[in-house]
């Protein structure tokens, strides 16, 4: 009889973790239908190109063309 009462506390703290991320996911797919979802701005394409440049041309390392352009290391290697 014990043994079915853990059982049950086990299923029932389970099946509230559950509730709340269902209900959290809810909350964020209507936020989004709202328009309140924002993503991070996206770099400008103009500054994104010439930093491809700078990288195809093989004369400056990745970090000197970070810190000239301000574009990170990862949207270079991403484009």
């Amino acid at each position: 009889m014990n043994r079915m009462r853990q059982v049950n506390a086990t299923s029932l703290k389970f099946s509230k973790k559950r509730d709340i991320i269902s209900e959290l996911t809810l909350s964020g797919l209507h936020s989004a239908r709202m328009g309140r979802y924002r993503r991070r701005p996206s770099k400008d394409h103009k500054m994104v190109e010439g930093a491809l440049k700078l990288h195809t041309s093989h004369q400056y390392n990745i970090k000197e063309i970070t810190d000239m352009t301000g574009v990170s290391r990862s949207v270079l290697y991403r484009d």
